[in-house]
């Protein structure tokens, strides 16, 4: 009787546990890297609404953006965008598939020969923290979910970024459609090699 009043002890023990923790894994696993392009309930109208297309993921580079420049940030901009459409794998870093972080890496790899953690809650505690008001092409865009950051994005003007996202995979979307705009983090801005500080650095 006590081996089996014990076994029972720590069967509830370890139930009280690993369900809670593979509950929050299952959570941050399925919805890393941005939303599923799916119904999300909305409280305001106490029931599921479908998300207007103009505020989903897309593959197609938004007219606002308008043509490229010539500059270093086109160079960025062209090298992201060469990988849209490329789809979603959870630690992917290559055209056969990648992840939000794996994404940022390749194309900061790419363009600046920098390598950076294939990891978006790493990234996110590099560079210098830069308000919305102030976003530039090139900064990149933190996203937060169950108080995890778990999704990152390069923005690239007009309120757009780019984006490994799990619906898609690689794409733009709208800073303010309704998951970014309410799970927004912050912003960086990494200091790039060979690159001259700001006015407001020392």
């Amino acid at each position: 009787m006590g081996g089996s009043a014990t076994w029972r002890s720590i069967h509830s023990r370890l139930t009280a546990v690993v369900i809670p923790f593979a509950v929050l894994a299952s959570a941050l696993l399925f919805d890393a890297c941005g939303p599923l392009d799916r119904p999300y309930y909305n409280r305001d109208v106490g029931g599921y609404l479908q998300p207007d297309p103009s505020m989903s993921p897309t593959t197609q580079v938004p007219a606002e953006l308008g043509s490229a420049d010539g500059s270093l940030d086109d160079r960025l901009r062209r090298v992201a965008e060469s990988y849209l459409g490329v789809p979603y794998r959870f630690g992917g870093q290559s055209r056969s598939g990648m992840d939000c972080s794996g994404f940022i890496r390749q194309v900061f790899e790419e363009v600046h020969g920098l390598r950076l953690p294939h990891n978006s809650a790493s990234i996110y505690r590099m560079g210098k923290p830069v308000s919305k008001a102030d976003l530039k092409p090139g900064d990149l865009v933190f996203f937060r979910n169950l108080g995890f950051i778990d999704h990152g994005g390069i923005y690239m003007g007009q309120n757009f970024f780019i984006h490994a996202a799990s619906s898609v995979g690689v794409a733009y979307s709208a800073l303010n459609a309704p998951y970014f705009g309410e799970h927004y983090a912050g912003a960086r801005r990494l200091a790039l090699p060979g690159s001259a500080p700001s006015a407001d650095e020392p």
